[in-house]
């Protein structure tokens, strides 16, 4: 079942460890590669800025539904982007399901 958090704040420590994802190696940016990723079964997890056009956000949860996978919409005035050193991003994919485990529990014990 997927499952959809609404994040209404995200702390210095995840986006932080956003940053460290990507300095992994284990994100993919922006929609068409996302969602290319969500249909191959690479992406685990999809982060989406609160900036994302309605048309945006339904098309990747409507994709993230179908494909079983989980995603978050971060809250207004949490840059996404910043933490990946481009802030025009707003849709990330994350390919490590090791990741996602620890960031949803960093999620969880907030």
């Amino acid at each position: 079942m997927t499952k959809s958090l609404e994040v209404t704040w995200l702390t210095k420590e995840i986006l932080n460890f956003i940053g460290l994802m990507n300095r992994a190696g284990a994100l993919i940016t922006g929609t068409d590669l996302v969602l290319n990723g969500v249909r191959s079964g690479k992406v685990k997890m999809v982060l989406m800025d609160a900036l994302v056009s309605e048309n945006t956000f339904k098309k990747v949860t409507d994709k993230c539904k179908f494909y079983n996978v989980s995603y978050i919409k971060a809250d207004a005035g949490v840059d996404l982007g910043l933490a990946i050193g481009n802030s025009s991003r707003k849709i990330i994919g994350i390919t490590d399901q090791n990741f996602v485990k620890a960031l949803k529990e960093k999620l969880e014990h907030r």
